[in-house]
C-alpha cells in the first residue's frame, strides 16, 4: 500500500508545496513531455448559496471567493501576514491603521479599485447580519479614504485580530458602484472581484466555471479554467476521482479514505486542520442553564470511544474548546466517563429519573454520527437528546427559535488560524449562532481583554484561561481535532495543504494523462 502523504501542520505552519510562493512569483506550468489541462477540475461537497463575500459564510463559498476577490492582507504558506492589495500599512495609534493601496488594481467589469471600495466593503463587514458579530470591533463610521490609495480603518476599540480578519473571504474588497447598482442578490449570483479568475458560467445545482482573469493585477493563474462540480453524496464525490473526471476532490469522506489512498494514480493528502467539533450547550435553556446538568452531559459521553468510532486514524482527541494548531492552545480537558456520577449529578440538579433534551444538528455524515452515538451513551445515564438532522437553512432557523436547542452537535472552523475566531464569535454575548446563547458578563471580558491585547504573550495566555474558563464549566463538550482530507489525481501540481480548509487553488493545474 502506498505510503499516506501526511502534512504535518506546526506552530510554524510548514506545508508539503511545489512551486508556490507569492503573487508576484512565476509558475512554469509547461512540460516538453506533458500537455497542462486547459480546465482543472474540483469536486466541492455542497454548492454556495451565492458568492457575496459578506452575506455567504460557507467554507466552499469561500474557496470560490478568494479566487474571484482580493483581500486587503493575506497569509503566505507559513502563517505571516503579507501584502495584498494593501502594499504597506502603519499603526497610527491602537485604534487606527493606515492602508496603503496598489494602483494597478482593476475589477472584472473595468473599474479600478480605490479606497472607496475598501471603505464601502467595511462598512458592509460591520452592518451585514452574516459578518457584524464578527467586526463588532471595527468602526466603520470612521473608517476613511485619504485619498484614491490611501484608507484609515477605525477600530471600536484596540482589537488584536484586526490584520487576521482582514485575510479572510469576508474581508474580501467588492465593487462599490457594482453592488450599489445591482443589489446584493445579483452581486452574489454575478460576482465582480479583482481576483485572478472571474465567473464564467453557474449551473445552478450543478457547477460553477471560473476562467482565468487576462487582466489579473498579479501573476496570472495557472489553470485556464477552473471547474467546481456539486456533489453532495461522499461515495460519488471518491467515484469522480477514481474514475478519472475530477482532479480534485475535498472533503473526502473517512470510509473511502483507505481506498483513495491505495488506488494507483492518486495521492490522499491527510492534513490537520484549524477545526474543533464539540457539543454546544445552551445557556439560556433551564435545564442546560445549570452547571450540574451540563457537567453530566460531559461525564456520560465516553469520548475516547467516539472519536475513535467516528474518526477512526483520521482524527484525534480535543483537549480543548480550541483546535492545537492555533497559537493560544492549551490542553484543559477535564472529565472522565463515569455514567453513576452523571447520574448523581442529574439527581443534584433536580432530574432524578432522569431528563429529556432537545438537540440539532446539520445532515452531514460526521455531525449525524457523532449524534447517534452520544444519544445512546447519554441513554445510559437517563438522558434522552431528540437530536434533530436537519439542512443548514433549517439548522439555522432552529437555533433563532425559542431561544434555540439544549444541544447543538457542530464544529468550528476558524479559517484565519487566530485565536479570536475559534474562541471570540460563538462564545461571545454578541454571538448570532444560537449554540450557546452567553450572557455570561465574566467571559465576555475576558473575551475583550484577549481582543484587545497586542502583546503576543499575553493575548495567548488570556486566551488559555478562557479555554480553561469554558471548557471547566462545561459550556461545550469538546470531541474532536479533525484532520482534512482531500484526494487529488497523480497529475496535479502545486496543492498546497489548508488547515482553514480553504485550498488556495490559483496556482494549481494538472497534467493530461
Amino acid at each position: 500500500m502506498k505510503k499516506l502523504l501526511s502534512i504535518i501542520l506546526a506552530v510554524t505552519m510548514i506545508f508539503l508545496m511545489v512551486g508556490c510562493g507569492s503573487k508576484n512569483d512565476q509558475v512554469s506550468n509547461a512540460s516538453g513531455e506533458k500537455a497542462v489541462k486547459d480546465t482543472l477540475t474540483v469536486i466541492l461537497s455542497s454548492e454556495p448559496v451565492n458568492l457575496n463575500p459578506q452575506i455567504c459564510n460557507m467554507l466552499n463559498a469561500y474557496i470560490v471567493e478568494f479566487l474571484v476577490y482580493d483581500t486587503l492582507l493575506e497569509k503566505d504558506a507559513q502563517g505571516n501576514i503579507i501584502p495584498n492589495l494593501a502594499t504597506s500599512w502603519e499603526m497610527i495609534d491602537d485604534t487606527h491603521i493606515r492602508f496603503r493601496l496598489r494602483d494597478d488594481v482593476y475589477f472584472s467589469n473595468g473599474k479600478q479599485m480605490t479606497a472607496e471600495d475598501v471603505v464601502y466593503t467595511i462598512s458592509r463587514c460591520v452592518n451585514s447580519a452574516t459578518t457584524k458579530s464578527t467586526y463588532q470591533y471595527f468602526d466603520d463610521v470612521n473608517t476613511v479614504a485619504e485619498d484614491d490609495f490611501t484608507v484609515v480603518i477605525a477600530l471600536k476599540q484596540p482589537f488584536a485580530g484586526v490584520f487576521s480578519l482582514l485575510t479572510h473571504a469576508y474581508s474580501s474588497i467588492v465593487c462599490k458602484s457594482y453592488v450599489e447598482e445591482v443589489g446584493d442578490d445579483e452581486a452574489g449570483l454575478n460576482p465582480v472581484g479583482t481576483g485572478a479568475y472571474v465567473l464564467e458560467e453557474w449551473v445552478s445545482g450543478s457547477s460553477i466555471l471560473l476562467k482565468r482573469n487576462d487582466n489579473y493585477w498579479g501573476k496570472k493563474g495557472a489553470s485556464e479554467y477552473i471547474k467546481f462540480k456539486i456533489i453532495t453524496e461522499s461515495a460519488n464525490r471518491a467515484i469522480e476521482l477514481e474514475t478519472g473526471a475530477a482532479d480534485i476532490v475535498l472533503d473526502i469522506a473517512i470510509n473511502d479514505a483507505n481506498r483513495i489512498n491505495s488506488a494507483e494514480g492518486l495521492k490522499l493528502i491527510c492534513g490537520p486542520s484549524y477545526r474543533t467539533t464539540f457539543i454546544g450547550l445552551n445557556l439560556a435553556k433551564e435545564e442546560t442553564k445549570n452547571p450540574k446538568v451540563r457537567e453530566a452531559l460531559a461525564c456520560a459521553l465516553d469520548i475516547e470511544a467516539l472519536v475513535e468510532a467516528v474518526y477512526e486514524e483520521y482524527g484525534t482527541l480535543a483537549d480543548s474548546i480550541m483546535a492545537s494548531t492555533i497559537q493560544g492552545h492549551k490542553a484543559v480537558r477535564n472529565h472522565e466517563y463515569n455514567v453513576e456520577k452523571a447520574k448523581a449529578l442529574l439527581a443534584e440538579a433536580g432530574y432524578p429519573n432522569g431528563l429529556t433534551l432537545t438537540g440539532r444538528c446539520q445532515s452531514i455524515v460526521e455531525f449525524k454520527t457523532i449524534a447517534e452515538v452520544v444519544q445512546n451513551m447519554w441513554a445510559n445515564a437517563g438522558i434522552k437528546a431528540e437530536i434533530q438532522v436537519l439542512d443548514k437553512a433549517t439548522y439555522t432557523e432552529l437555533g433563532k427559535k425559542n431561544g434555540g436547542t439544549h444541544i447543538t452537535v457542530t464544529a468550528q472552523t476558524a479559517t484565519t488560524g487566530d485565536a479570536y475566531q475559534a474562541l471570540g464569535t460563538i462564545f461571545s454575548t454578541t454571538s448570532a449562532s444560537g449554540i450557546i446563547n452567553s450572557s455570561d458578563k465574566e467571559l465576555e471580558s475576558m473575551i475583550e481583554k484577549a481582543s484587545a491585547t497586542y502583546d503576543e504573550a499575553e493575548r495567548n495566555k488570556i486566551y488559555e484561561e478562557i479555554q480553561d474558563y469554558i471548557v471547566n464549566n462545561y459550556y461545550a463538550i469538546p470531541v474532536a481535532f479533525t484532520n482534512i482530507l482531500t484526494g487529488i489525481t497523480d497529475e496535479v501540481q502545486n496543492f498546497v495543504h489548508s488547515p482553514a480548509n480553504t485550498p488556495d487553488l490559483t496556482y494549481v493545474y494538472a497534467y493530461e494523462k
